[in-house]
Order: structure tokens, then sequence, then C-alpha cells
């Protein structure tokens, strides 16, 4: 073997090292095939050139030299295919470079090529003119593969792959130059080609199996620095030859060139290394300009200020300000990953801006795998072509496109993620490889001293949060009333979070109750307010026990509640479920009027906020209800006479101090113990749990409502004169006689009105005067309002002994009603109303209060008389016999008979015996005649007579009112009192909303007989 085969055995050698590398990078992608095939084809070239230029197969040249050949234009071909595959994207459809080593075939047979090959101490191959019409084919296919790789170039913004293109443009050159030399005459002696071939091979391995390569600037630098040095050395070597030949006159030989170089060398030992160095900071300030300075503050950084910083934004700002100005970025942003949900999230930026902080990629978005994997820079062009970034979340890739992010570098410590060192925009032109360098230096070397800084402020902050929660824990558990330390609460909560509107809501039932409300941008709802539950987003942490967010209510509201909170203005809000013993009580809502306005790690304080403080609200709930049982009758829904009595005496001191008036109400229902004896304890219990929601519905928003007794409540009504306390009264007063009557149930109320200070100076006072003009309401008939302060003085005496008498009474009088009312169902309610018109009636001509008392007893037993006759005869509906007549006409003695036996009831006796007789002397029992009859019997009769008329009875229907106005009008002076007449018609006419004839029939008042 001679020289001459030594060089293309090294390649041969050379391509073994390659072929292990791309075995072991297997499974092959299509740019990895190309390269295996040029691999073989440069081999083959190789292999047939040993043989070719060796000493064996001497009889075989020629076929050997037309093997090379054709070896030598399919390399080619291969290589520009597997250049091409890194501009083009897709395969060639139709390969028409392999034409070029067909051709070649082609002149081959044909004898064109090579014309013949000499033999001299070597081969010598003489190709002939056909080869350089290859030549340009194969120059053509250069020319175009470096025309593509330079548009690319331009395009490209991946450092890496650009400088992976340089090299390739630098490979096809370096094959190019050689093979045209080749194809000289020294070429043709020496494998010149192999040379060639084997620089190409190096260069297209690294670009494929090593990724990573040296920076063309560099190169650049540091050969300038070399080069430089180089001339130094050159320029004192020449200065030592001249100073030796002129000063000391010695010839040179080879003994004093050596001996010069010797010298030269020693000298420049002793300043090379400062020379160096000054060369390569004046060279890096040239290529660097006014980025060198930076380039400077930030090694220095690495090299002293990095270990001893010892704040987390200190050393993030320190750290990105000269990373922008070193590389020339416009923006620089560090993310962390977040404690509790690991999301890397941007914790700082340079410059600011609001909306940096926006952005969160998760923890198990392929970026943050990407990173963690490679521990290499990743570029937004492979974010967008890599199909493993295919699954990202929309939001995510908005966002780092948003922020206009170039690099994402990991910062690994120990394997796991510290950071993300995210770089913009090069201001001017693209990031170089020596660019991504020096990050990647800065990012090694910083990471371990961040993922301190880190640790230590994520462990500052939780100790700040833990003691802010446990500060807020405190206030709330103050007190076992929320309400009181609620407002100081929420001033300790806004110093971590954002607050326009803070609520507890708690869950009762099918509804929940805003419990405590904190607000400065208004609400539709107040505090004790209730709304239903279905379709809230306490409903909906209530069912999964997890806090909800809602970032902007403007763009995105899936509750009914939103449209409210938005037109106040609220754009974010959170929900907080309150969970106590498994089971969630209610939440804890925050809202904000700022969108996106929490973090996810405030929304992780507030929730464990709302863990700490759910006992307490619920501890401050169990307070509350047993407070309010205590105060709260739970049969009414309204106060107790508990409550009452402390209500009473805060009313009264409270007005005292601002000198304003106090009205109270005590109601006490008529006929209630009857209902009660007739119907049953059930029955009664839900009149009284009716009459509860009756006096709430109708009473004011300021009033307090009560039950005070059994069947008696009260209504304290603050600054209110007697006046409109009066108004309130009679309101009550009606909606109750409305429903019993639309319920058919004959229950009224008696009110009596009272007011502090006229009424009474002490509660005593107050309440006693209410309480005697409540009972002269019932005295005077009852289902009427009497005021204290209308009563005549007569009525004040003896109050306790008094009132005592008069229930004793009155519950006799009530019993003795019930009993006629049983007996007789056609006259039911005929004695209220009959009490009610003869009341008004007595009132109208002006008889005393001692008299109408009496007179409102009598109506109320006039027919009590009726137990003894037969029900046949009370009901019924024809023509009475003579001897049913005796009977009704004997009912006014049997009534006077039973109530006789009543001591405290005989100043009733005339006018329940004589409230038949008439005026002209035709009545019955006794005949009187004119005013011999007793008032009471009177006024009575003209009563009694009334009712009838307006009502049904089994004979015959009711009359028209017009039709009974006449019927008194007729029957004036005859048998009724001309004068009560006259009073009385002013009183039916009251009682006549309309004249419309209800039933036509015989029938006069002796029709009540």
């Amino acid at each position: 073997m001679n020289i001459h085969a030594l060089i293309p055995l090294i390649a041969a050698i050379a391509y073994i090292p390659l072929f292990i590398a791309l075995v072991n990078n297997r499974p092959w992608h299509r740019q990895q095939r190309l390269f295996a095939a040029y691999l073989c084809a440069a081999v083959f070239w190789s292999l047939t050139d040993i043989f070719c230029r060796s000493d064996f197969f001497m009889a075989y040249k020629f076929l050997l030299v037309q093997v090379v050949i054709f070896a030598f234009l399919l390399t080619c071909v291969q290589s520009h295919y597997f250049v091409a595959s890194f501009y083009r994207t897709v395969a060639f459809k139709f390969p028409v470079a392999y034409g070029i080593p067909a051709l070649g075939i082609v002149l081959m047979a044909l004898g064109y090529m090579p014309h013949s090959v000499i033999v001299n101490g070597g081969v010598t191959p003489v190709y002939g003119s056909w080869i350089y019409l290859l030549g340009f084919f194969l120059f053509t296919l250069a020319f175009m593969d470096v025309y593509f790789l330079v548009r690319k170039l331009r395009i490209l913004a991946d450092p890496e792959k650009r400088n992976q293109l340089v090299y390739l443009i630098l490979g096809i050159s370096l094959l190019s130059a050689f093979i045209g030399v080749s194809v000289t005459r020294f070429g043709r002696e020496f494998p010149i080609a192999h040379v060639g071939n084997l620089t190409n091979a190096f260069v297209l391995s690294y670009v494929i199996v090593r990724h990573r390569l040296l920076d063309m600037r560099f190169v650049m630098r540091r050969g300038i620095v070399y080069s430089l040095m180089a001339g130094i050395f050159m320029a004192v070597y020449l200065l030592w030859l001249v100073l030796i030949h002129v000063v000391l006159h010695v010839d040179y030989s080879l003994a004093s060139f050596l001996a010069v170089g010797l010298l030269t060398a020693v000298a420049a030992a002793a300043f090379w290394a400062r020379a160096r160095v000054y060369l390569y900071r004046r060279v890096d300030q040239i290529f660097y300009g006014e980025r060198y300075g930076y380039r400077e503050d930030l090694v220095e950084f690495l090299r002293r200020k990095a270990p001893v910083v010892s704040n987390l934004d200190e050393f993030g700002m320190e750290l990105l300000v000269p990373i922008t100005k070193a590389v020339g970025c416009s923006r620089a942003y560090l993310l962390f990953p977040e404690v509790g949900t690991n999301d890397i999230v941007v914790q700082f930026a340079q410059p600011a801006k609001e909306d940096d902080l926006s952005l969160r990629v998760r923890q198990d978005s392929p970026v943050v795998e990407w990173l963690k994997r490679e521990n290499r820079y990743l570029s937004r062009e492979n974010l967008d072509i890599l199909p493993e970034f295919r699954g990202m979340w929309a939001e995510e890739n908005d966002g780092l496109k948003a922020l206009d992010m170039e690099l994402l570098f990991p910062l690994l410590s120990r394997g796991n993620l510290v950071a993300v060192l995210a770089l913009g925009r090069r201001e001017s032109g693209k990031y170089s490889l020596e660019d991504v360098n020096l990050i990647e230096t800065v990012t090694a070397q910083v990471a371990t001293s961040l993922e301190k800084e880190y640790l230590q402020e994520e462990l500052r902050k939780r100790e700040q949060e833990l003691a802010l929660v446990n500060r807020l824990a405190t206030v709330i558990t103050s007190s076992l009333n929320i309400r009181e330390v609620y407002d100081a609460f929420i001033v300790e909560l806004r110093e971590v979070v954002d607050i326009d509107w803070a609520t507890i809501v708690l869950i009762e039932g099918d509804e929940m109750c805003f419990e405590v409300l904190s607000t400065g941008v208004g609400s539709d709802w107040e505090a004790g307010d209730k709304v239903p539950l279905k379709g809230t987003g306490t409903e909906w942490v209530a069912k999964r026990k997890k806090a909800l967010v809602e970032p902007d209510l403007a763009k995105n509201r899936r509750f009914w509640t939103g449209e409210h909170h938005l037109k106040q203005g609220i754009r974010s809000i959170v929900y907080l479920p309150l969970v106590v013993k498994g089971e969630v009580i209610g939440s804890l809502i925050i809202a904000s009027r700022q969108p996106k306005a929490y973090t996810p790690g405030q929304v992780r304080l507030l929730e464990r906020l709302a863990s700490q403080i759910a006992v307490p609200v619920e501890n401050s709930r169990l307070y509350a209800e047993a407070e309010q049982r205590a105060r709260i009758d739970q049969l009414t829904d309204l106060f107790n006479r508990r409550h009452f009595d402390v209500c009473m005496k805060q009313e009264i001191d409270r007005h005292s101090r601002y000198r304003s008036m106090l009205s109270l109400i005590l109601l006490d229902l008529d006929f209630f113990k009857a209902y009660n004896d007739a119907q049953g304890h059930v029955a009664g219990d839900k009149i009284l749990e009716l009459m509860g929601k009756l006096i709430n519905r109708a009473v004011r928003n300021t009033d307090l409502a009560f039950r005070y007794g059994g069947d008696e409540f009260a209504i304290i009504l603050p600054q209110s004169a007697t006046n409109d306390a009066l108004v309130v009264a009679e309101r009550v007063r009606g909606r109750i006689a409305a429903e019993m009557s639309k319920k058919d149930i004959r229950i009224s109320a008696s009110l009596g009105l009272a007011s502090w200070p006229s009424d009474g100076v002490t509660a005593d006072e107050v309440i006693n005067a209410a309480d005697r003009a409540l009972y002269y309401a019932k005295e005077t008939g009852g289902n009427r309002t009497c005021v204290a302060s209308k009563m005549l003085p007569s009525l004040t005496e003896t109050a306790n002994a008094r009132v005592a008498t008069e229930k004793e009474v009155l519950s006799i009088i009530y019993n003795l009603a019930a009993t006629i009312e049983t007996v007789d169902p056609y006259t039911y309610g005929h004695s209220r109303k009959v009490t009610g018109y003869a009341v008004a009636l007595a009132e109208a001509v002006g008889l005393p209060s001692e008299k109408v008392a009496v007179i409102s007893t009598a109506a109320m037993l006039h027919d009590i008389g009726k137990v003894g006759i037969p029900d046949e005869v009370l009901n019924k509906a024809g023509k009475l016999e003579v001897e049913s007549w005796e009977l009704i006409r004997s009912h006014s003695k049997l009534s006077a008979t039973i109530v006789g036996h009543v001591v405290s009831l005989i100043s009733c006796l005339p006018a329940i015996l004589y409230h038949h007789e008439r005026w002209d002397g035709a009545g019955y029992p006794d005949g009187l005649k004119g005013e011999a009859i007793p008032i009471e019997a009177r006024i009575l009769s003209v009563a009694d007579a009334f009712d009838a008329m307006t009502s049904s009875r089994p004979y015959r229907g009711k009359l028209s009112y017009k039709k009974v106005l006449q019927e008194l009008k007729r029957c004036s002076g005859t048998q009724f009192d001309p004068k009560l007449v006259e009073a009385f018609l002013p009183i039916a006419l009251s009682t006549a909303p309309e004249e419309v004839v209800v039933g036509e029939g015989e029938g006069s008042s002796k029709a009540d007989s």
C-alpha cells in the first residue's frame, strides 16, 4: 500500500464512529435515514479508492477508476438529498439527482470516461472532458442547496438551528472546493477529494448527531485573538532577529534561528496571559459594542452577588436586568412553580407590566415536561412545530404569544425544575448560539442559589399566611356574635386580598341566609335576607366541598346571582365552602370590582381561612339559634314575653334619650277560647300560628311583634305617635278579620293602644294603659281598637282588681255566646254583628262608657234563651204554627232567666228581656211603649232587626241594603225609636259597600221575632 491509498483508508476508518453514533440514535427518522445512505456511499467511495490507489489489482485499475467515479457521484448526490432535508419538509417525489450517477454509468459504458489511467508510482486517472459536464451538474446541486439554506437561515429564530444551517453551508462549500481541486493534475495524483469528503462528513455528523456546535462568531472572535497572538509572536521573533543581526553582527544559521525562537517563546510566556485577556476584552468590546458592559455585569453578579443575595425579589431583578441588556432582548421573565398547584407562573418581569402575572403554565403541560426531560432551552419555533406541543392548552399558548416569549430556559437543581427563564424577542436580529450558551451558563450557575432563595421566600410567605390566618381566626372567635366582629375581620382580610364585597352565608334548607355582609359597591341584599339556594355558587361549593373562582363575570356567569353582582360592578368572585364535621354549613364569598383579582395562591389562603373560621361560624349560628329560641315564640315565630319585657325597657330608655314618642299595642283574640274548646288544641295552635304571620305581615319593618300570652299579642312601635300607631293597629285588626271571614271562623281581634310618655312614664304604666284600653274594646263588642288616651277617666280606676273582674266576666260571656252558635247555626255570627252595631249606635247617641259596656254584653247574650227551643222550630223554613211562635217569643224571657243567674251580668237584663218590645207598644213580652222601654233594649232592637234583615234565615233570603234602609225608615216611630233610627242610618250606610239585591221575599223587622 502506498501513501496515496492512506488518505482514503483514514476516511473509511473515520466513518466507523459515525455509524456507531447513528446506530445508537435509533429509531431513525427521515433525516437520519438520508444520512445513513450518505455514509454508505462515502464508505463505498473510500474503500474502492483504496484498492484503486494501492499496489493491488494492477490489471483492473481502469475498472476500479470507473467504480470510484460512480461511488463519487453517488456520494455527492446522497449528500445533496441529506442537506435538502433541512430546507424541505417532504421528500422529493421524483429524485432526478440520481440521474447524475446514472449518466456517469452510461458515459463509462460508452467508453467516454475515463480516457485512460496512468500508473507511475501511483494511479493517476485521466477523466476526459465529460467529467466537466458531470461536475457542472454537481455544482448546480451544491449552489441550489446553499441558496435554499441561506433563505431559511434568514427566517429562522432558533439559534441552534441557525447554527446548524451555517455549518451545513460551510460543509457544502468545503466539499465543493476540494472537489474542484480534485479535477486538477495535483488533485488527480493525490486523493484531495477524500479530504473534503472527510471534512464534510464530520461537519454533517455534528449537525445531526451532536446538535450543538460552536457559534461562528465565537470561532471568529477566537480566530482573531489567536491570529493577533501569532502575529505578535512573529513580530517579536523578527524583531529579535533584526536586533541580533544589527547589534551583535551575528550571521544566521539553523542554531541561531532556533535560539532566537526559544528566546522569543520565553519572552512571550511572560506576558501571554495578560495579552490574551486584554485581546479577548478588546475583541469582545468590538463585537458586542455597548452590550459588553452588561455581560461583564452579569458575570460579576454570578461571581460575587448571587451567593450573598438574601431576598428573592432582589435576586430576581438583579438577575433579569443584566440578562436583558447582555443579550439585547426586549423582555425577560422569571417563572416559578406555584405552591400548591405547581403550575409555572410569572413572578418577575423586566420591564414589569400589569398583564405579565396573568400567564399560567400547568404543571402537566408539555412545555414543563419537555424542559425537565431535555434540560435545554425551548424556542417558540419548536412550540409551533413539534407535535408533542399540539396538546397544549389554548390559554397557555395564547399567554406565551401575548407576552412575546421567544426562548424558554429551564433552571434545574437536583433534577427538580426550580424556575423557568423566558426571553422575549431580540431588539434587533436573531439570538446567536453564543447568546444561548451565555444564558445556559447563567441558569446553570444560579439554579441552586435561586432554589434556596425561593424556598426561603415560600417559607416566609407561609409563616406570614399562617400568622394572618391565626390572627383572623382570633378575630372571628373573639365573640359568639359574628356580626360584632365581622367588620374587624374584613379590615384584616383586606390587608392581603382585594375586597369590595364580602359575605358569610349559611344554608337553611332550600334557602341561604346572608349572616353578615360588607360592601363598598352596594348590594341587592342585606344581612338577614334569605334567597333561594338553587342555582347559586353556595349550592355548587356545598355539593363539591371545594372553592370556586369566577375570574370575570363580564365574560362568563355561572349562577343567577352573577347578574346582581355585575350590576353592582363586581367582576371577579370567590366562593369558599364552610365545612364542619364533613358537612357544608354555608360559604364565605369574596368579590372584587377587578377582573381576575384572585390568584391561586390567594385562593388557597382563603381556603385555609375558611377552614379555620367554619367552626366559629357554626358556633355563632348555634349561639344565635339558642338566643333566638330564648326570645322567639316557636309557635308564632314572634318574639316572646321575656323578650318583650327586655325590649320595652330598652325602647323606653332609647326614646327618652332622643325625646321621641313610642306606642304599644296589646291584642287579644275574641272567641278564641270557645274555638279552641270546640275544635281542639291542634286547630287552636294553627290559628295562633296564622295570627303570628298576619301580624308580622301587617306591621312595619321597624315595629316589633310579640306573643304576649296564650291568645294575646303585643306590638311595640318605635318613633310612632298615637295616630300613626292607630293606623297600624287597624291594619292588623282588618287583616285578621278578613282572613277569619274568608275561612268562615268566628274569631276577631280586640286591640288596646297606649303611647309613651302620654299614657305612662314607666313600662308598667304604658302596659297597664294599653291593657285597660284592650278590655274596654272587648267589653264594647270586640273586633275594634281602643285608644287609652280617649277613654273616660272613670275607666281608669283600680286597674288590677278591675282587670281581674273583667276577665272573669268576659270568660262567662264568651262561653254563653259559644253555646248559642252551637245550637243555632243559622244565627252563626249574629250576636257578634249585633254587638258591633249596638255599640256603634250607643256611642253615636252619646251614652256613657258604662252603658256601652252593658249594651255590648247584652247584645252578645240576647239570644241565649234559644238553647231551650227545639232545633226543628229554630230551623223550620216555612210559616210557624201558633205553638211554635209562642216558643220563639219566649226566648227573651228564657235569656233573661239564664243571664240572671250571673250576678255580674244583672245590669244586662233589661236590654235582654225587652229587646223585642216595640215603640208603639205592640211588642213582647210585656207590651212596653215608647220611652218606657229601657234605652239599652231600644238600641238592641234596632241593631237586632238590622242584622236580621241583612242576613239569611231558614224561611227567607237576606234583603238588599236599599230595602233594609227603607224598612228602617218605614218602621221608625212604630217599631223603633225614631231618634235611634235617625242615628243608626249613617252607621247602616257605612256597612253597605254596594246596593245589590241579594235576595227578595216577604219580610220585615218583625221577621226577627
